[in-house]
């Protein structure tokens, strides 16, 4: 690795290391540690008494384990120290923010929610374990990081009788048969390489009259080799040149070098990755120290806007589109403004993060499915993933495409994804990595094209997932 790429790596390591020092809900970095988190905050955010309300619960069925008199539990399996650590702090921390408003408001039934957050470590092994802990103290597990980790416990889920919401986008979860008691929110990272590739290649092709060279370098996983197969499907039915695959090249801890090597030799004028923010910074950084000239483009969780405020800032600002799967925080939606509100109020002092929109996307899900159990008088368990059954759809105020839980495959899949460019002027006059939410921060990036289906993504026969896990 070069000095500079190696000093990129660096710095966005001490960032994650601050990330991990600054949250609420971080339990420490051996990955054995539980933290059970009362959301039923008795101080405003700014350090005020707020006055406690005396809600009376609502006549349910319960078994007085997962959901008490006044309490109900919910499960959180989450890396917190692993290579996604730092999107997961945020997006736990925005969960915490507004369970804590509505345990101010009253709760769910008159009941509190509290937090059994987990730290798995991006473990599968240790994902399992932490799940079989909590399986028989929790109503539901409204956050699991990671698709062979909740693959991995799906069997146990269904046995359980257990809803999950996977904090992981594979296509996989719209097939009704694999996606059995989860619930996912937005889109896939197969249909965001179709339809990020399809806008880059139209876009490029307009302005030169010749189609794009193309190269992919992805993770081993279902992440990589999921966002893998839309970039692919989209080359051959655009007919564009592949001139590196990639695909699983990207191994965290191994070197790079290879990786960043072959990209730069390649001619490619853009090239996809689906990697995470860290890794990005050595293959960009290197394949740029060994002469790379074209662009790139990436899925959403390769990017945190924190990176421009590395060495490579005004580089990515100028040569990187990003795929959105949701909106980053401060969009122009109509659901924003409670977003930045609750957030503003919680975490004065806290990077505006966009991985919080996630979070806010997971506890919306939640809370619906909770108010549904608890309108039809069933808050056990599998009273729980009767609820989501009978939920149908849900929409999310602009902040993400519709989802919608009923039907075959093909017509559950959503289909649409976003694509944005970071921008360094926004990110340099918020403050830097100084910026906060009290400080009227938001996410440094820009808007390209608002949630869209390309013609290859509506076309498509979704009959299953584009890349089988474990297949």
């Amino acid at each position: 690795m070069s000095h500079h790429a190696s000093s990129v790596r660096n710095a966005f390591l001490v960032l994650v290391v601050f990330a991990l020092a600054a949250t609420a809900c971080t339990s420490g970095g051996s990955g054995q540690s539980t933290t059970t988190t009362q959301v039923s905050s008795t101080t405003s955010p700014a350090g005020g008494q707020v006055a406690n309300t005396t809600v009376v619960p609502l006549t349910v069925k319960t078994d007085g384990v997962t959901v008490t008199s006044d309490t109900i539990y919910l499960g959180l399996l989450a890396d917190l120290t692993g290579p996604f650590s730092g999107s997961v702090i945020d997006v736990l921390d925005a969960q915490i923010a507004f369970w804590s408003k509505v345990n101010d408001e009253g709760g769910i039934a008159g009941r509190k929610i509290e937090l059994i957050i987990e730290n798995t470590g991006y473990s599968t092994t240790l994902h399992a374990e932490k799940y079989a802990g909590m399986a028989d103290r929790v109503l539901m597990i409204s956050h699991s990081t990671g698709s062979p980790h909740t693959l991995g416990i799906l069997a146990d889920l269904v046995a359980n009788d257990h809803l999950a919401v996977p904090v992981t986008w594979y296509s996989g979860w719209s097939d009704p048969a694999l996606g059995a008691n989860l619930l996912e929110t937005g889109s896939n990272y197969c249909m965001e390489a179709m339809n990020t590739i399809s806008w880059l290649a139209a876009d490029f092709e307009e302005r030169t009259g010749t189609k794009p060279k193309l190269a992919i370098a992805t993770f081993p996983d279902d992440y990589g080799l999921d966002s893998y197969a839309g970039a692919t499907y989209a080359a051959e039915q655009l007919g564009i040149e592949v001139v590196y695959n990639g695909a699983g090249t990207i191994i965290p801890g191994t070197d790079l070098l290879p990786v960043a090597s072959s990209i730069s030799k390649s001619g490619a004028d853009f090239t996809w990755l689906a990697a995470d923010p860290l890794t990005l910074t050595t293959v960009v950084g290197t394949a740029l120290q060994l002469g790379y000239t074209g662009q790139w483009s990436v899925s959403m969780p390769t990017f945190s806007d924190r990176l421009l405020g590395t060495a490579l800032g005004d580089y990515l600002a100028a040569n990187m589109y990003m795929s959105a799967l949701m909106a980053p925080l401060g969009a122009d939606v109509q659901g924003m403004s409670e977003v930045l509100d609750v957030l503003q109020d919680k975490y004065p002092d806290r990077y505006p993060a966009a991985g919080m929109v996630e979070g806010y996307l997971e506890f919306f899900v939640t809370k619906r499915v909770l108010e549904q159990a608890a309108e039809l008088g069933d808050m056990t368990p599998a009273g729980v993933v009767a609820a989501a059954r009978a939920i149908g759809s849900l929409s999310y105020g602009g902040l993400s495409p519709s989802n919608l839980f009923s039907g075959d495959a093909n017509a559950t899949v959503t289909r649409a994804t976003a694509i944005y460019k970071p921008d360094k002027g926004m990110f340099d006059s918020q403050g830097g990595l100084g910026a906060s939410l009290g400080g009227g921060g938001v996410s440094a990036l820009v808007k390209v094209a608002d949630f869209f289906a390309s013609d290859l993504a509506t076309n498509y026969d979704f009959q299953g997932p584009c890349y089988v896990l474990g297949g």
